[in-house]
């Protein structure tokens, strides 16, 4: 075993083991109730096609009568959920804790206790398309005809509803939960006094003072935090409707001809497409950095390159990462036709009533960071350190 300081010395009797006996000493990286990542590449498709085309027509011949009569009641479902690469909500009243060190001299490049994770929000990855693409044709037609000296009678009665709207969620991060604690474990170190005529650099353990690491972590804690929202890829919704009922009466010479048409229609094509948004930020979480206390001699100080307690995180909303586009097109026609023909010295009725309405409204929302939480804490870990005075070293300041 080697017993030789940095410098080449002798070492007395009890040594400590050299800087590379040791590299790493972890006791943090913790997670509990953490929700998972959700990661997708790919498309979801959903194209859906629907037809309904009666017919209905009379036709009398002379001197007779003629009667059609037709009624509908059409209800189209061509909604769609889609969801993809969601990251889950954090738990609640989950705790995350790093182990403490505590230790003589020592040498360890790295001592970590830190990097835990309580209740945080997983990430959402989506690349890709979601495509909702449903098209439905209603086109009843209602005829009747009439001969010489007859009575012709149309009547068409219709109550239709399109229900074509779509749910798009994907890249979203999920949000974090609530009453988590996420803390790094402490690291003392206490270092022996200096011999004489010593002296220590930072970064290099000796047998007189230093822990000789080159970094000390108990920070960079997260607790409650929504995840992130990343999406790169396209929402597309377009949808097509079509309404085209045909209502005609024609009746001959000396006739009569009614032709009577009634619609109630609801055309729904709404959208809510959202993308690329972080998620919110729970409330009473605690994310707090370990302490670290060191005792050592004057000139041998902790020996360490970086010290880190803080860098802690609670109850923060995720961020929101966009890059495609959000496309929305709809396309309804309405278009029905009511017709009542007589022939000379007749007469022609002709009635219409129709009830529509459209919605093609969409929200839209896309690159957009989550909100931040209530009562949370993050605190950086507190450094104590205690410097003796060596006797002999202070006699050759």
């Amino acid at each position: 075993m080697n017993r030789s300081d940095p410098f080449g010395r002798g070492a007395p009797v009890p040594s400590w083991p050299p800087t590379d006996s040791m590299p790493f000493f972890d006791t943090g990286h913790n997670g509990a109730g953490n929700g998972g990542n959700g990661y997708f590449a790919g498309n979801l498709f959903d194209s859906s096609y629907a037809a309904f085309e009666p017919l209905n027509m009379a036709q009398a011949g002379a001197d007779a009568a003629a009667n059609a009569h037709q009624t509908n009641i059409g209800l189209f479902d061509q909604s769609a959920t889609q969801i993809a690469g969601i990251g889950g909500h954090g738990g609640n009243g989950n705790a995350a804790l790093g182990g403490s060190g505590a230790f003589g001299s020592f040498g360890s490049d790295v001592i970590a206790t830190g990097d835990n994770s309580a209740g945080d929000g997983g990430n959402g990855y989506f690349s890709g398309a979601l495509v909702h693409a449903p098209v439905a044709v209603f086109d009843p037609v209602n005829i009747a005809v009439a001969g010489l000296h007859g009575s012709a009678d149309a009547h068409q009665s219709n109550t239709v509803q399109f229900h074509q709207g779509a749910t798009q969620v994907a890249g979203a991060g999920g949000g974090g939960g609530s009453g988590n604690a996420a803390i790094g474990g402490g690291v003392s170190v206490s270092g022996e006094t200096a011999a004489p005529h010593s002296s220590v650099e930072l970064g290099q353990p000796s047998n007189h003072a230093s822990i000789g690491s080159d970094a000390i972590i108990s920070g960079d804690n997260h607790a409650g935090n929504g995840g992130d929202g990343y999406f790169y890829g396209s929402l597309v919704h377009t949808s097509f409707a079509l309404y085209d009922p045909i209502n005609i009466a024609v009746a001959g010479y000396n006739s009569t001809a009614h032709a009577d048409q009634s619609n109630n229609v609801a055309f729904d094509q709404t959208a809510f497409q959202m993308a690329g948004v972080g998620g919110n930020g729970g409330s009473g979480n605690a994310a707090i950095g370990g302490d670290a206390g060191a005792l050592s001699s004057i000139l041998g100080l902790i020996g360490s390159d970086v010290i880190a307690t803080g860098g802690n995180s609670a109850g923060s909303g995720g961020d929101g990462h966009f890059a495609g586009s959000l496309v929305d097109l709809n396309i309804a026609i309405y278009a029905p036709i009511n017709i009542a023909v007589a022939g000379v010295n007749s007469t022609a009725d002709a009635h219409q009533t129709n009830n529509v309405q459209f919605d093609q409204s969409a929200i839209q929302i896309a690159g957009i960071g989550g909100d931040g939480g209530h009562g949370n804490a993050a605190l950086g870990g507190d450094l104590v350190m205690h410097m003796l005075a060596d006797a002999h070293l202070l006699g050759h300041a």
